[in-house]
């Protein structure tokens, strides 16, 4: 919807501009359907399929990892209807058109269907289970937490080039700060504790870390950064609503976590985990949060600093700031095993492979939050 009042990002948005943005979607819309045509009559085909259907109440966030994950061995078959545009959207047009056949051309025998939150759903039907902040106890199959999704759609591939960037920043925190986003988050643990959000977190450091900290502007900034007087660096979007209207683009902020040893995770808007997460891990840099025990499958204790209240928070960037460069590699080497076992798309491939049953445990970001 272009005007929802409930959103801050579009709330304050004139009539004008509203039926403008709606118009632009439709033309979008239709520009998309053109693929779904020619996709009828020009399709890959596969041993393999996952049945989407008409995609009508299955959008989901996680779906472009899960694309990106299976597409070497399935397909995603589907029924044409103007709901399946959604699926071609997410995944971007050329994903689509390599990795996606009618239904009316597949037989039913190498088919899987795809299901969401279905409680009803056959043993030979593949249910997404969003319920994740149930306590699984890790015996189900989990489809790994994400980065930011569109990632998936192109560039992943790309991002192996930073990896082992050499790590210039102590720690780093690249974001939005909106207090009107990101101040609303409450999450209380099972002992009644308020976990902080995104701008309690950046304000107490601000505060009590001033006089090691470089404001980054632009990525122009990096050549301005003493490291060794600020070896904090922020690069923050206080006003942000847009998320086009950001200090650094996406490439920037990859480039910029994998050249930090440690980054600074805060929460969402509406729930605790966060892409940051998952993008310091690939980049094996060092997460510092108060969520990351929230994160399924567990990440060990001993990779990440985990802080709960301002005390601890306090505690773990003073951990990271004089972590010593031995112990800081041996994090790092663990968490880069870790991403290739258990958050890759070729480790989820093998592991999907290889599941006991069709149910998978996944996070849908806010969604997640219903259950609980």
């Amino acid at each position: 919807m272009a005007h929802d009042l409930e959103n801050p990002r579009t709330k304050n948005y004139s009539k004008l501009k509203s039926s403008l943005i709606s118009l632009e979607i439709i033309l979008k819309k239709g520009w998309l359907f053109i693929f779904v045509i020619i996709n009828f009559f020009i399709h890959t085909k596969k041993n393999n399929y996952i049945d989407i259907g008409n995609y009508k109440n299955k959008d989901s966030r996680f779906i472009n990892f899960l694309v990106k994950s299976l597409k070497s061995k399935y397909n995603f078959s589907y029924n044409v209807s103007l709901s399946i545009l959604d699926f071609v959207k997410k995944i971007g047009i050329k994903n689509f058109v390599l990795n996606s056949t009618p239904n009316i051309f597949v037989k039913n025998s190498n088919k899987i269907k795809f299901k969401l939150n279905d409680q009803n759903h056959d043993q030979d039907e593949l249910n997404f289970n969003t319920n994740y902040f149930h306590d699984h106890k890790d015996k189900k199959l989990f489809l790994p937490y994400y980065m930011y999704p569109k990632i998936y759609n192109s560039n992943y591939e790309q991002l192996e080039k930073f990896k082992y960037n050499l790590k210039l920043i102590k720690i780093f925190f690249s974001g939005s700060t909106n207090n009107e986003v990101y101040g609303k988050f409450k999450w209380f643990t099972e002992a009644k504790v308020k976990l902080l959000n995104r701008v309690e977190i950046i304000e107490f450091i601000k505060k009590n870390f001033k006089e090691k900290i470089f404001f980054l502007k632009s990525y122009k900034d990096l050549s301005k950064i003493d490291y060794t007087k600020t070896p904090i660096v922020l690069s923050l979007n206080d006003g942000l609503i847009k998320k086009t209207k950001t200090n650094l683009t996406n490439t920037q902020h990859l480039d910029l976590i994998s050249k930090s040893n440690f980054i600074l995770t805060a929460p969402g808007a509406d729930m605790p985990l966060c892409h940051h997460l998952i993008e310091g891990i690939k980049m094996r840099t060092i997460p510092i949060s108060n969520y990351a025990n929230l994160h399924r499958p567990f990440i060990s204790e001993n990779d990440y600093i985990y802080f709960n209240n301002y005390e601890t928070l306090n505690e773990s960037i003073l951990t990271a700031l004089n972590m010593s460069d031995e112990e800081i590699k041996s994090r790092q080497d663990n968490l880069e095993k870790f991403y290739n076992e258990n958050l890759s798309p070729s480790s989820f491939l093998s592991a999907f492979e290889n599941r006991k049953d069709n149910e998978i445990i996944c996070c849908n970001d806010v969604e997640s939050l219903k259950w609980l």
